[in-house]
């Protein structure tokens, strides 16, 4: 039995689009509208938003995230709303910046993830940014060279790019769930302390139209992120601000 990923809501049938989640995870991430409610406010929170800054000890420093213009979408776990479609596990947060909005580096240590790889990074990766584009990678372990090597195999810039940050929400999602069953992977991204920044991949109305192959999902932990000077993630915990 694997569990419901994207649910689909439409005026005559709600379906599961995409079937992964282990019967565990179901039992405890059960959605609720508590978390709704959050989600709800801090989706709210991050379209009213002009600047995001993300900082950690590793040396992570997003500088200059200019939210002006990004689209934002907030996932709790359900759609009862015709012709959307939900997540599940939900509780997360996550805003596609307008072009050549997203400058600094990234800097991922190990324990952080890599969820396109299923896997928790053994050494440092550090990434520089720069209006949008991932132009340096550079690390000297398995991690950085995997990653290397896969964005360089699609063979197109845009596999590059920034796609969306934003942070999960959701307490009862797992950081060792990643190492219990291979599966878990937005048990992982909905996981209350961790920050999620993809490359690549999607395309939104008025956004940048970056059709890709390649796409990474990286859950960062321990970063402090403050919108328009608001630290709403402090030290990879998850302050209470959405109300």
């Amino acid at each position: 039995m694997r569990r419901k990923r994207l649910i689909s809501s439409r005026p005559v049938a709600r379906y599961p689009r995409d079937l992964q989640e282990h019967p565990e995870a179901l039992e405890r991430m059960v959605p609720d509208a508590a978390l709704e409610k959050r989600v709800r406010a801090a989706a709210k929170m991050l379209r009213g938003t002009k600047r995001m800054r993300v900082t950690s000890k590793a040396g992570h420093c997003a500088r200059a995230v200019d939210m002006v213009g990004a689209s934002t979408v907030g996932v709790w776990g359900w759609t009862d709303k015709p012709g959307t479609l939900a997540h599940w596990p939900g509780g997360i947060v996550v805003s596609f910046p307008k072009s050549g909005t997203v400058n600094g580096t990234l800097v991922m240590a190990p324990g952080d993830i890599n969820l396109t790889f299923k896997r928790y990074l053994a050494s440092p990766v550090r990434m520089t940014l720069k209006d949008d584009y991932v132009t340096d990678l550079a690390g000297e372990g398995a991690d950085a060279a995997m990653m290397r090597a896969y964005l360089a195999a699609w063979g197109d810039r845009e596999a590059y790019a920034v796609s969306h940050v934003g942070f999960g929400m959701n307490p009862r999602a797992r950081y060792e769930a990643l190492s219990m069953y291979d599966s878990a992977i937005p048990t992982a991204r909905s996981f209350a302390r961790s920050r999620a920044t993809s490359c690549s991949r999607l395309a939104r109305t008025n956004l940048p139209a970056r059709y890709t192959a390649g796409h990474f999902d990286l859950p960062i932990m321990g970063t402090t992120i403050e919108l328009d000077g608001l630290a709403v993630v402090h030290e990879g915990v998850l302050q209470d601000v959405f109300v």
